[in-house]
């Protein structure tokens, strides 16, 4: 059966649908043991997220956020990474309750050292395929995958909330 509904976008959706199949397939799977460090890719993103974002006085809610994931999941994955050293927990001292995140000097050497080779690898080719596009070329592909996300974010909400019934 054709699936026209797509038309000339057939084959974008399909290799979304194959890269975000075998990110899950191994996200959880954790690499390195370098320096006693192991990290998952969604450790990962997480630090890098701290990283990027550490000039800014941000929630823990709004990190989490910015990646499309949880709180509880965002705070398990920040736990683990202040056990391995990489990032440190802040409490404001007008409000106790709110935890604000910081990388340790050892998680900005860490992930310096190792974005370098670990992720330049994968995304240097993928930059190099879209290097011909303009800026504004650029921004369109990045406004429709967020749509994409978007959508299948409130989608998801959505159907957290929907009860099964056995039939």
């Amino acid at each position: 059966m054709e699936l026209s509904w797509m038309g000339r976008y057939r084959n974008l959706v399909g290799q979304l649908t194959r890269y975000a199949n075998i990110y899950v397939r191994g996200y959880n799977i954790e690499l390195g043991g370098e320096e006693g460090v192991f990290l998952s890719a969604q450790s990962w993103q997480v630090l890098e997220c701290i990283i990027e974002h550490e000039d800014e006085v941000l929630k823990m809610a709004e990190l989490s956020r910015c990646l499309g994931m949880p709180q509880s999941t965002f705070s398990k994955y920040v736990k683990r990474l202040v056990q391995q050293h990489l990032v440190e927990r802040y409490k404001k001292t007008d409000n106790q309750k709110e935890i604000i995140l910081r990388p340790s000097a050892f998680g900005r050497e860490f992930y310096s050292s190792k974005s370098k080779g670990l992720l330049e690898l994968g995304y240097k080719q993928m930059f190099g395929l879209l290097e011909n596009l303009s800026d504004d070329d650029l921004e369109a592909v990045v406004a429709a995958v967020q749509n994409l996300a978007d959508h299948l974010d409130r989608d998801t909400d959505d159907f957290s909330k929907t009860r099964l019934i056995k039939l």
